[in-house]
């Protein structure tokens, strides 16, 4: 019995034919007599009975050299995966290959992948730097000239065709697809939409989504989607947002809220939305509009209770500054000795944008509104924080104006209480808030003009007041509960309130995880909490003041998420459910709005006409790339799935091609079927014209015929009373005249096809207007409906009638 030779790892370090290692592909394989070649990606090969022959045999195929003469016309690349869905480059050492971990086993890439892996690289960067695509004509040409020792610059092929299917065919979807998958493994996701008109002169509505991310470990808003729209009502939107849910298989059901600004628009589009979710058995959660917006239009109210007409100063200020360096250099030196107080850019004013003002127009005052403004720009989750930030906000306008015993002790929803309009609550001029450089200029006013300037300064504050009043949330015990999440209210004591979140949440917990939900909590509430978790950094400055930077919430609860029971399991399950989908509730709209600046560099003046499927592809090439590790294209992970997604893109382009040339070829025939029978009815309508003139000049002929036969049958019995012969021999020329006339009318007749009911019908006219019996044998009411002539009763009388030799009817 021969023996069974086993693999041995002391192969692993000879060397072929050409002195290369044979570890850079060949490793043991699923039995402890075979192996594989990563190279040719085979299976279990044998070397039972010929041991290191068997190897030595596979590594002279054809196959095989043909494999690694194409590795070492480049650097080898590998991809080794150490984790899933972890990424890291690192260079080893002793083989020379360039290796990008994402999973368990060593692959080769081949040559042709490696091409298309620095393709993709590319494409990555035209995305995120906002490069047309034309700008990429000749950057192979650039590439070889620049790298004339790499074979993959030689090879490097991306003109703007190109580019241009592997962006919308290839990258942007299969990016567009990852999303959606992600979306779909979450229980709840929140929506955020706006639109605006972009360059191609038309309504955008750009849709993105906030989500908890379990690879991150917290809350992320992503670019969804943006849809061309020409009209924008309502029912527009809400088809549009439904429709590419449906596409992409997204459960409607799983849409927390809709984060919108202010428009009444919007205002029908979430009740559509939720009348829609009622019948599924859900519902969305009301927390109005962004309140960003509301500070701006607050402040926008205020001013225009007065009759300053800041806005339109502000435009003209900007318009003459634009076109003329001077003017700004002359602006810049007089910016300069204002220090901080004056923005030093002029910006354009927008009606979105009223806030902006509060520091260039008269140092109206301290500017009580930034701190607000820039805080809840940001991306990270802030919901919790929006109730107390809300009511300090409002609490400081109403202390501009009003006296202090009015308004201590009171927050939230008790400020919407106050009647800040009474006299005896007002502080006078002399103490209203109006900042102190502007204080100073009243010098130089006359007393009514002062007293003009502080009605009009307490009209503004009142008309901010008013503004707050209506549309702050101050009275929403929802929002005003969610201060819970932060870390500083874990108390026992609390726990209703919670419960009270968890109820106010559609379609997310049952019965029984709300009632696990109360005891979860009390045992967070004794959680000893590690401080690292909290903060971030904590330095010293200089002046021995502590500043300290916090870690964002998400981060903080992500951590609680991870706590274990002694066996292992989550100790927090229900409210990890909870939490994860509270924290990704919108606090205002900006993330939208920063998108804008986004379409603006993707959709230029020069780039007009890129399609909706191109506009897609790329903001969420984009995207991907701005949320990445490291934010730059080529640190983006290229796996093997983006990789066939790219080289799949052509016959993708080629397939939607062929589709749409397809529709056009229908649209054509159906259009060049619909001139020709248009042109066929319009022949017919002219041939009825004729015929019906015809008819009418024949009836008046035959009238004549009548007429003179009737005439002539008078004088005939007249000559025979009278025994006349020649005033009967003249009566019977004149009748035989008007039978002549009347045979010859008929013989002139040409009797046509079956074409035609009305041809047909005004023959039969003919016939039956006929004066002489013996033609008057047709019938069109009544006998066989396919033949209405009966046979001729004489048929000498029909000898010059011209019949169709089919037999059909006259």
């Amino acid at each position: 019995m021969p023996q069974v030779t086993k693999f041995k790892r002391a192969w692993l370090s000879r060397r072929d034919d050409n002195g290369d290692e044979l570890n850079l592909w060949l490793k043991q394989g699923s039995k402890e007599t075979t192996f594989q070649c990563t190279l040719c990606k085979t299976s279990d090969l044998d070397c039972a009975n010929q041991e290191y022959s068997a190897i030595y045999q596979h590594m002279n195929t054809k196959n095989h050299k043909a494999n690694k003469n194409s590795l070492k016309d480049n650097s080898l690349l590998a991809i080794r995966t150490l984790k899933p869905q972890t990424v890291s480059i690192a260079n080893d050492n002793n083989s020379g290959i360039l290796v990008i971990d994402n999973s368990q086993n060593s692959t080769l890439l081949p040559f042709n992948d490696q091409i298309t892996k620095a393709e993709i690289v590319w494409a990555l960067t035209v995305a995120r730097r906002g490069f047309t695509y034309n700008s990429c004509d000749g950057i192979g040409e650039v590439f070889k000239s620049m790298f004339p020792d790499s074979k993959i610059a030689q090879q490097f092929n991306m003109q703007s065709k190109k580019i241009s299917y592997v962006m919308s065919h290839g990258i942007g979807p299969y990016f567009h697809r990852e999303l959606v998958k992600k979306i779909k493994s979450r229980e709840k996701f929140v929506l955020c939409i706006d639109e605006q008109t972009n360059n191609q002169s038309k309504k955008q509505l750009d849709l993105l989504v906030k989500f908890w991310s379990n690879d991150d470990g917290l809350v992320v808003t992503r670019y969804y989607k943006s849809i061309l729209l020409g009209h924008a009502q309502a029912s527009v939107l809400q088809s549009a947002i439904c429709d590419a849910f449906k596409t992409d298989g997204i459960n409607l059901k799983r849409l927390l809220m809709l984060g919108r600004d202010n428009p009444s628009v919007n205002i029908t589009l979430e009740n559509l939305i939720d009348q829609k979710l009622k019948k599924l058995g859900s519902g969305l959660l009301f927390l109005g509009s962004c309140n960003l917006h509301v500070v701006h239009n607050g402040f926008k109210a205020g001013l225009s209770s007065t009759s300053w007409y800041v806005e339109n100063v502000c435009t003209d200020i900007y318009s003459w500054f634009k076109q003329s360096p001077a003017r700004k250099e002359d602006l810049a030196d007089v910016i300069n000795d204002f220090g901080d107080v004056v923005e030093k850019t002029l910006l354009y004013f927008t009606i979105t944008r009223w806030v902006l003002l509060g520091k260039f127009v008269l140092f109206l005052c301290e500017n009580i509104f930034d701190r607000f403004l820039t805080w809840f720009q940001q991306e990270e989750p802030l919901i919790h924080l929006l109730y107390r930030e809300l009511s300090e906000l409002f609490y400081l306008v109403l202390a501009q104006f009003l006296k202090y015993d009015f308004i201590v002790g009171k927050s939230g929803g008790d400020l919407c209480d106050i009647d800040f309009k009474l006299n005896e609550k007002q502080l006078n001029s002399k103490n209203i808030r109006i900042g102190e450089r502007t204080r100073k200029q009243l010098n130089a006013l006359t007393q009514q003009e002062r007293e003009d300037f502080f009605k009009d300064i307490r009209n503004i504050y009142h008309g901010i007041s008013k503004y707050f009043k209506l549309n702050l949330p101050l009275k929403n015990s929802f929002i005003r509960d969610l201060q819970i999440l932060h870390p500083s209210m874990k108390n026992a004591q609390d726990v209703d309130q919670i419960i009270r979140v968890a109820r106010g949440v559609p379609d997310l917990l049952i019965d029984n995880e709300i009632d696990y939900l109360r005891n979860e909590w009390l045992a967070y509430c004794i959680e000893v909490i590690d401080p690292k978790w909290i903060i971030k950094n904590k330095q010293t400055d200089s002046s021995g003041h502590e500043h300290i930077t916090y870690h964002r919430i998400d981060f903080y609860w992500n951590n609680i998420f991870k706590i274990t029971t002694t066996n292992g399991r989550p100790k927090y399950p229900v409210l990890t459910k909870l939490i994860k989908n509270i924290l990704i509730i919108s606090h205002g709209n900006a993330d939208v709005e920063r998108g804008f600046s986004i379409n603006e560099n993707i959709i230029s003046s020069n780039r007009s006409l890129l399609s909706q499927l191109s506009i897609n592809s790329l903001r969420t090439t984009y995207d991907t790339v701005k949320n990445s590790n490291g934010v730059y294209s080529h640190n983006i992970p290229i796996h093997k799935e983006l990789i066939k997604a790219a080289q799949s893109s052509f016959s993708f382009f080629n397939e939607e091609l062929s589709i749409i040339k397809a529709a056009e070829e229908r649209i054509r025939k159906e259009k060049e079927e619909k001139e020709n029978a248009s042109k066929i009815y319009q022949e017919v309508l002219e041939q009825e014209e004729e015929l019906l003139m015809t008819q009418k000049d024949l009836q008046k002929q035959q009238q004549e015929a009548n007429l003179i036969i009737a005439d002539g049958s008078a004088r005939l019995q007249l000559a025979i009373k009278k025994k006349d012969s020649l005033d009967i021999e003249r009566a019977t020329i004149l009748i035989g005249g008007g039978n002549n006339k009347t045979s010859c009318f008929l013989r002139m007749m040409l009797v046509p096809e079956d074409r035609s009911i009305i041809i047909r019908h005004i023959i039969e006219t003919f016939f039956i207007i006929h004066g002489e019996p013996k033609l008057n044998m047709i019938c069109p009411l009544g006998g066989d409906p396919a033949r209405r002539d009966g046979p001729a009763y004489d048929s000498v009388s029909c000898t010059d009638l011209k019949r169709p030799a089919s037999g059909t009817t006259v």
